[in-house]
């Protein structure tokens, strides 16, 4: 049996040049568009990963705790592939969220708590019926799935590569990618801590350290923590350059302003989710322009 570490991607999602980039952000910016997934989003990439590896070895559940993308993600995959998921939900999940991973027929638990209580759900479920653990921190096929995204932008030599950053999954990979290409650009992790619009960064878990760290560290790269205003004046701008992102994914750009860039650095700002999946949110932060 071929192993999931041999797998190829079956895609390679769009970099698109954004213009005007120079004048707003003082460089060279270009968007990698992970909005074209099938669920909308990067997470697509781990859950790939994760389905190679459940066949290989004979798992028929996953579990995973998720503010929303996750869950959307692994349910699809399961549901596309006839396996399994158990969804753990903290109880501030974006309902829009929850509507569409209904879609899929996982089963779900929401629990008091929030995310962290979710996660410590996952790890019990684990141990007691022994399913795969999807969640981040503990999944490496995740990483894999993310390091394809690097190994698709590492051809173009950028010098600064920002990711929106929660458990750091995406960033982690994405450096592993760029590592394995001989790349290394500065790797820039944008955070929202505080944030009430994009719950897919809210409270920076950062559930991958302490590897977070060292792709920062070897990188020279650093941490950057963007306000819900920022996200705003970002999602509009990226909407207006036929980019329809989430205010989570808008977290990228925003992050560009507080951090040192030269003219002819070329800055690729990863977009990981689609903002298609939330009418509502995208409507109200559109119109208050």
């Amino acid at each position: 049996m071929i192993s999931y570490k041999q797998q190829e991607p079956l895609w390679d999602t769009p970099l698109v040049k954004i213009l005007g980039g120079r004048e707003r952000y003082g460089a060279n910016v270009f968007a990698k568009l992970e909005t074209v997934n099938p669920t909308g989003t990067h997470k697509d990439r781990g859950s790939a990963m994760i389905v190679l590896e459940m066949i290989e070895k004979g798992y028929e559940t996953a579990v995973c705790a998720s503010s929303g993308n996750a869950a959307l993600s692994l349910s699809a995959f399961m549901y596309m592939n006839g396996l399994k998921a158990k969804i753990f939900l903290g109880d501030n999940v974006n309902q829009e969220k929850l509507d569409l991973i209904r879609v899929f027929k996982p089963e779900i638990e929401v629990v008091e708590g929030g995310y962290a209580a979710a996660v410590r759900k996952v790890l019990e479920a684990v141990e007691k019926h022994g399913y795969y653990n999807a969640n981040a921190g503990y999944c490496q096929a995740k990483i894999l799935g993310n390091a394809y995204i690097g190994r698709e932008i590492a051809p173009f030599s950028p010098d600064v590569v920002v990711c929106p950053m929660n458990n750091g999954t995406h960033l982690v990979g994405v450096w592993e990618g760029l590592k394995g290409a001989e790349i290394s650009p500065r790797m820039i992790a944008s955070t929202a801590q505080f944030t009430k619009i994009a719950s897919s960064i809210y409270g920076s878990y950062q559930l991958e350290e302490p590897k977070i760290s060292t792709a920062l560290k070897d990188s020279g790269g650093q941490f950057v923590s963007v306000s819900d205003k920022e996200l705003v004046e970002e999602t509009i701008f990226l909407s207006s350059q036929g980019i329809l992102a989430e205010p989570a994914s808008a977290a990228s750009t925003a992050a560009l302003k507080h951090i040192d860039l030269k003219e002819d650095d070329a800055v690729i700002c990863i977009i990981t989710g689609n903002g298609l999946k939330f009418p509502k949110q995208m409507r109200s932060l559109l119109h208050s322009k």
